[in-house]
């Protein structure tokens, strides 16, 4: 059996890594304080600094973090959030276009061998990007952009998904046939190293895998080279602009890792303002389920955590969590490969409480 889980802890153990050595995964859920994007963030989750400005003749003042706009009840699947994302407006042609980077904690080596996701979740406020808008999200290298997943600049009308590097036009490995249909989207992408900055590096790109398994790449919407530098990467990076005014984009969930279940276990520290007001246990998603689910809980302050799963005869057939864990919403995914169909049950516990819910194990 295989259980997935990812502490918050983990994210500051991962904040000491040294340059080179492996780390697991960096989340950006924007949980902060309603405020402008520039100057947030600290050296936490897998990042070392805040997201800061990186664009000659961007505006800022036109991208805040708000918890009113996305529509996370039309995903396709369920992805593991906090309800605070970044909303993106331009009004102008050209005149309010930007990017913010921030970085890694250390650089994410081109190592022979290594897999890295990256995912994000993006939805269409007001109207579709057209023409030369475009949006994405990026990895870099220093100043070197490696590839920017999302919608490229010039390419078709109606726009389709691309993952590339520079204005992809309207086909080449770079552009898919898949058309953006204006629904909140789960973007994935995935790079094999080559572990060598000489040799290119094979990258695929996704929208709405099923997040329970991990996708084929010859499903990939678009296959492509890239060329990766021996350091690696250091820098994520969120690009919105073009000629399109009128366009309203909202962002969230950032996801870098080193496996495909480190892209849809979310575990996000509370930040001042927003510590839930009470102990909880959320039903499980999906239910049923076969073979993997997602277990939700919160609390109000840092506290020793046991979360396990039982069968109806009281038998504990898997331990979760049992652990230190902040305050805050923490979310888990249970793969119950190797057990039978059946009804378990899930409980809580923690000196602020005790919870337990039932879930249906379907295969």
């Amino acid at each position: 059996m295989r259980i997935r889980t990812i502490f918050a802890l983990l994210a500051l153990v991962g904040m000491a890594t040294s340059l080179g050595m492996s780390q697991t995964r960096a989340l950006e859920s924007f949980n902060y304080p309603l405020t402008s994007l520039t100057g947030i963030g600290a050296a936490a989750n897998g990042f070392g600094g805040p997201w800061f400005g990186d664009e000659s003749g961007g505006i800022e003042g036109m991208v805040t973090v708000c918890n009113n706009r996305f529509d996370y009840t039309n995903l396709s699947y369920e992805i593991p959030h906090d309800t605070i994302h970044v909303q993106w407006a331009k009004s102008l042609a050209w005149g309010d276009h930007n990017r913010y980077k921030r970085p890694l904690a250390a650089a994410w080596p081109n190592t022979a061998g290594k897999t890295y996701w990256l995912s994000y979740l993006v939805d269409f406020a007001d109207s579709l990007p057209v023409g030369n808008t475009y949006f994405m999200v990026k990895l870099f290298s220093g100043s070197a952009e490696l590839f920017a997943a999302g919608h490229g600049g010039g390419g078709n009308t109606p726009a389709t998904w691309t993952c590339g590097s520079g204005w992809p036009g309207n086909t080449g490995p770079d552009v898919s046939t898949t058309q953006i249909t204006g629904d909140p989207a789960w973007v994935v992408v995935r790079t094999d190293m080559s572990g060598s900055g000489s040799s290119p590096s094979r990258t695929y790109m996704w929208v709405d895998p099923d997040p329970a398994t991990e996708p084929d790449t010859t499903t990939a919407l678009v296959k492509r080279n890239t060329t990766i530098p021996d350091i690696g990467i250091d820098h994520i990076a969120l690009e919105f602009g073009g000629d399109g005014p009128n366009v309203r984009l909202i962002f969230d969930e950032i996801c870098l890792s080193a496996t495909y279940a480190g892209l849809t276990t979310t575990d996000v520290p509370a930040s001042a303002g927003n510590i839930p007001l009470q102990f909880g246990l959320s039903q499980n998603y999906p239910n049923p389920f076969n073979p993997s689910t997602n277990i939700s809980y919160t609390l109000t302050r840092s506290d020793h955590v046991r979360l396990s799963v039982c069968n109806l005869l009281g038998q504990e057939v898997a331990l979760l969590v049992n652990g230190v864990q902040v305050a805050g919403v923490h979310n888990v995914t249970f793969d119950a490969n190797g057990l039978t169909s059946g009804v378990y049950f899930y409980r809580l516990q923690s000196a602020q409480g005790s919870a337990a819910k039932k879930m249906l194990l379907l295969r």
